[in-house]
């Protein structure tokens, strides 16, 4: 079985397992892993945080941002530019009800209620995937987008993976543009 038939599979299985834990357990593995990131370094030090809306199963983004405001810190969210097919970041305001249905259903910010983020002012990027491997290397969706992303952050960004614990792996296949993330928090 080649790499790409390697990821389909497990991307399906982890996906369908992610999918099957309990809501109340996804609620209290995310408040755990969420006061982890929120106690790190990189991520006080931070001020423009990029972060993703939570969708389907994914850990709850939700206390991470509203925390990251409080704090008054500058949150991006990504939109896929349906042009070029890459994510752009643009601000949040926290008004989740301002939020469009972007490409899959995922919220992305509003266009003319946001402005746009250029990456080089990104400090922490909160980064979404599907499995992990125990270093840190990342399979993510398929798409490619967030491969791009994080390959257009400035060195002293640090990205940040909170993951439930059914998502690292000893392993995980991966292709030459597959990334690595700086740290990796599970329970």
């Amino acid at each position: 079985m080649d790499i790409k038939q390697q990821k389909i599979k497990l991307r399906k299985a982890i996906i369908e397992k992610r999918d099957h834990l309990a809501a109340a357990y996804r609620d209290e593995i995310s408040k755990t892993i969420s006061d982890r990131l929120l106690g790190l370094d990189c991520f006080k030090e931070s001020t423009v945080i990029a972060a993703y809306i939570s969708f389907g199963s994914e850990f709850q983004t939700e206390i991470v941002i509203n925390e990251a405001l409080r704090l008054g810190k500058t949150i991006v969210l990504p939109k896929i530019e349906s042009s070029s097919r890459l994510l752009s970041f643009r601000t949040f305001s926290g008004t989740f009800n301002e939020l469009l249905r972007g490409r899959w259903g995922i919220p992305e910010p509003d266009p003319a209620k946001s402005e746009l983020i250029d990456y080089s002012q990104i400090d922490l990027m909160i980064v979404p995937g599907v499995a992990f491997s125990e270093r840190g290397l990342r399979m993510g969706y398929g798409g490619g987008y967030y491969d791009s992303a994080m390959s257009k952050l400035p060195e002293s960004s640090v990205t940040v993976a909170p993951v439930f614990p059914i998502q690292v792996l000893p392993e995980v296949p991966l292709e030459a543009h597959d990334l690595k993330v700086d740290v990796l928090i599970t329970i």
